[in-house]
Parts: structure tokens; sequence; C-alpha cells
């Protein structure tokens, strides 16, 4: 099995380890990994860097600051990153705005929500401001000069009027709180989380070949994209012009290709657990070929002490894994061979575009993720 679709069960199991980032979380059993690995004949340890947090901002002529936060400035491929616009009033007193713009500001905003969120999701924020991520270094000098943002909403949205603003928005003093003359009697938060479709943070996009993408098919997972080695600029803007950079650096990983999920089907017969393993490209080159094996180490007192089973993932020179991209296989094994808790050995194996051949050992451990 491989990028292709392969019924209704491939789609879901993919689509959910695309939701959570690194590892689904919809079946009855999950696996989480370790960063042991190994390469060639060398082992290394990788660890996850110190998260250094860091806000960019812009204050107006009227007192508005626009803020975009972040929880770290550099990841490796596959870690999720939380991104965070917002507009805040540091003042002592409330401070009233008229909400009309330019029709060219107002125009780029819609247009970078589109691709952002489902219509509605923003809230009254989407109304004032909005937010788009790039490759690369983007500034103010440049912005204009760049191709489309890259996609962070699955599928694109037709344009949206959103929340009825009124004439006028009033911030509340010290607070990103606001109310509109249309509904002045709510309050809302004028801020907008920054995730990948929707999710609990930001580790990917969505590659659209033509305009909309996606369709909503079983062959949608292959326009999905990891974040790969690279800086990335997350621009934000309001209405009343103000504009504010933030950037975070994608590192190399300790490998060419990671596990992002591996999970037992919750269709799984008894003795017979179906379960597929989902790896991604991280690497700045295609990967060729990909193969993978799962060992499981029985008890010292057990006939065997080790099963080994093969997933064979559908790479090859004529239809690589590209950067970014995640494929999955899928095969269903005899008995019920591993236990929570414990971990397990999946060696990965591979030959990247440039000749180079890669192999090293991730550690998975299987988690009971349904309440007993």
């Amino acid at each position: 099995m491989g990028r292709t679709g392969a019924g209704l069960f491939l789609a879901l199991l993919l689509v959910a380890a695309l939701g959570a980032g690194y590892l689904a979380v919809d079946s009855g059993r999950q696996a989480s990994t370790s960063t042991s690995t190994s390469q060639g004949a060398s082992t290394s340890t990788s660890s996850v860097e110190e998260l250094t947090s860091t806000t960019a901002s812009t204050v107006s002529s009227s007192g508005l600051e626009l803020r975009v936060e972040l929880n770290a400035t550099t990841m490796l491929p596959g870690q999720t990153l939380a991104a965070n616009v917002s507009l805040f009033n540091p003042l002592n007193e409330n401070l009233s705005l008229p909400t009309t713009a330019p029709a060219n500001l107002a125009s780029q905003i819609a247009a970078w929500n589109n691709d952002d969120f489902v219509c509605g999701i923003g809230g009254i924020a989407s109304g004032v401001a909005g937010f788009a991520l790039f490759r690369g270094h983007i500034s103010g000098d440049n912005l204009s000069l760049e191709p489309d943002p890259l996609q962070l909403a699955q599928v694109t949205q037709v344009p949206c009027n959103g929340i009825p603003l009124g004439d006028s928005i009033v911030f509340l003093a010290h607070s990103e709180n606001v109310s509109t003359s249309e509904h002045s009697s709510f309050l809302y938060s004028a801020n907008l989380n920054v995730t990948t479709s929707s999710g609990s943070g930001l580790f990917g996009y969505w590659n659209r070949t033509s305009y909309p993408c996606c369709a909503a098919s079983a062959n949608t997972p292959n326009f999905f994209r990891y974040f790969t080695p690279g800086e990335y600029t997350i621009a934000a803007e309001d209405i009343w012009g103000e504009e504010v950079f933030a950037y975070f650096q994608v590192t190399q990983g300790p490998s060419p290709s990671l596990a992002v999920s591996a999970q037992e089907s919750p269709f799984s017969g008894q003795g017979h657990p179906i379960i597929g393993i989902t790896l991604a490209d991280f690497a700045d080159v295609p990967i060729t070929s990909l193969n993978a094996t799962l060992r499981f180490v029985s008890s010292s007192d057990a006939p065997s002490n080790s099963t080994s089973y093969p997933f064979t993932f559908s790479v090859n020179s004529s239809d690589p894994l590209l950067p970014g991209q995640p494929v999955q296989d899928v095969r269903t094994l005899q008995g019920n061979p591993f236990d929570i808790g414990v971990n397990y050995p999946l060696t990965i194996s591979g030959t990247l575009a440039n000749g180079t051949e890669f192999a090293y050992t991730q550690q998975i451990q299987f988690v009971n993720s349904v309440p007993s």
C-alpha cells in the first residue's frame, strides 16, 4: 500500500496522523516514538532543543499593537510549533477604530484567511486582520513580490463575509478583547491561532498544484507536506495597514525519514491486529526507496525471542517520496505480538535520489488511547 488511496481505512489512518502532528490518536492503540536513532554503524541520540519563545510586534499611530507570538524559533521536521496572531490595546483607555479599509488591503487579508481556516473559525479577528505563511525570509520590502503563501487549510474556502463588524470596533484597555458597533453587548477576542488544517499547532501545509486544493478524496493526503529544513515567515497585517513578520527555522533532523504515525486500526480482529506505519521524507531531496521492519521482542522464556514484520512502501525512482511528503503501509499481523508501554525497534532504510543510502532504528512504544 502506498500514497494512493487504499480504501476508507487507509485514508482515515493517514488523516488522523496528519491531524495530530507526530502521532495519531483516534485508534484503540497508538504509538509514541523516542528520538534514539542509529545510522550506519554509529548511534546518536537527538534531543528536542530548548524552546525559545519570541514575539514580533508593531504599534500603530493609534496605539494599537499587532503581535505574532511563537513558542519557539527553531524546530525539527515533524515537530509542532505554537503560533498566534493578536491585536492588543496597551493603552489605559478603550480604543475605538473605524472598520473601513482600502479595497486592496481588505482583499488581501480575505484571501490569506481563506487559505488558513474554515470560514468563521477566525471569529471577529478575521474581519480586521489576517496572516500568511511563506517559505523563506519575507519582509515588507519583498512581500508584494512573493508567490501565493503556503496553504494551511486542507480545503480552501469560498469568500466569506464573516461576522458583521458595523462601522467601528472598540478595543478594551490593556486587552485584546473587543466589541463592535454591530454587537456592542458582546465581547470577542481579537486573536488568530496559526495552525495546520485547524489542528493544535503548526507542522506542515497543503501543497496545492491548482486552485483550490484539495479535493475531498482518498488522494487528498498526497498533497500534504511536513515542514522540511529551511526558514519560514509568518506575515500578519491588519485593516489599518500595520504589518509584522515573525520567523522560525526548521533544522535538519537525525535522519532523512522518520515515523510520524504507527497505530493499530480499531477494525482489527482478535489475534489479527492491523498495523499502519506512516513515514515522511524530512530531507531536502526525494527518497527513491524506503522500507521499514518492526521487530517484536518476546519474553525470554518464549519459544522465539523476536519476530520481524517488514513494511514496504510504494516509493521508487519513477515515483519518489518528495520532501515533506508522507507515505503509509498497512499490514495484518498474526497473534497479539506487542505489549502496552514497551519499546519496539522500527528499523528504517532507504535511498535518496542522489544515491545516498541511509539506515537507522527508531524506538516505538504502543500505548492505550482508550480509557480502560
